[in-house]
């Protein structure tokens, strides 16, 4: 067989690779579609796809996952306890902003379920450094995904409001309120309102990281969504003006 002939059955291969992720990516936005995914073991045909030497196919299998996550509390609870979380944090940092948006859907998703799942999300080794990697990121968009999962998670509880204060996201999501975008604003005053709501200790915190003037500053603009995610977590905290 001559180099070209040869290449061509890996050029198959992955295209129909490509096909079948888009495809199962697809399927996943329907909710009445994840009981039959989920009985043709969707999760164990994803998995090795979340490493594949595509980039593309790894980033539609990520989005596949996070929709299938997304709909269905018992995929959610097999993608905990398969450990899929470390094969989706790995070196987070070197990946496009495409992957860190997909993977921080899926961690959204995972945690928004109840605070069981957001406490084990938070337990996996490197799951809020990966979080606060991706606050940091220069593309709005990654900040503004990694500020909702931050914000489902501490929404549950306390003691998970407390893990993402100590994790040191509070003056990343202060310096979210500073950002020209409003969505990235919104989330992150959202975010502070889910971490402050919870006690007055916690309500100290947002105070001291700087957030009240940003807050304050933020109250002229003429977004109403905005507004109200402030007004919201000036008020959870008990802070006055």
């Amino acid at each position: 067989m001559t180099t070209r002939s040869i290449l061509q059955v890996f050029d198959r291969y992955q295209k129909e690779r490509v096909a079948f992720v888009q495809n199962i990516a697809e399927l996943a936005i329907r909710p009445q579609n994840v009981d039959v995914l989920h009985q043709a073991h969707v999760l164990e045909l994803l998995r090795p796809l979340l490493t594949d030497i595509c980039v593309q196919i790894q980033q539609c299998a990520i989005i596949a996952l996070g929709r299938l996550v997304n709909h269905d509390v018992r995929v959610a609870q097999q993608i905990l306890t398969q450990d899929f979380i470390p094969l989706l944090i790995h070196n987070i940092d070197k990946k496009n902003k495409y992957y860190k948006k997909a993977v921080l859907f899926v961690l959204r998703s995972l945690c928004k379920h109840d605070a069981e799942m957001a406490t084990i999300v938070v337990s996996s080794s490197g799951a809020l450094e990966a979080l606060l990697i991706c606050l940091e990121d220069f593309e709005p968009i990654v900040k503004e995904n990694a500020a909702w999962a931050l914000g489902y998670i501490a929404r549950h509880s306390p003691h998970l409001a407390q893990s993402v204060v100590d994790t040191g996201a509070l003056p990343l999501l202060v310096l979210c309120l500073q950002e020209p975008e409003i969505a990235l604003r919104q989330i992150g005053a959202s975010a502070l309102s889910d971490i402050a709501k919870h006690s007055v200790d916690l309500a100290q915190s947002v105070v001291d990281a700087g957030a009240v003037p940003h807050l304050a500053k933020s109250l002229n603009n003429p977004d109403e969504k905005l507004k109200r995610q402030i007004l919201a977590g000036l008020s959870k905290s008990n802070v006055k003006l």
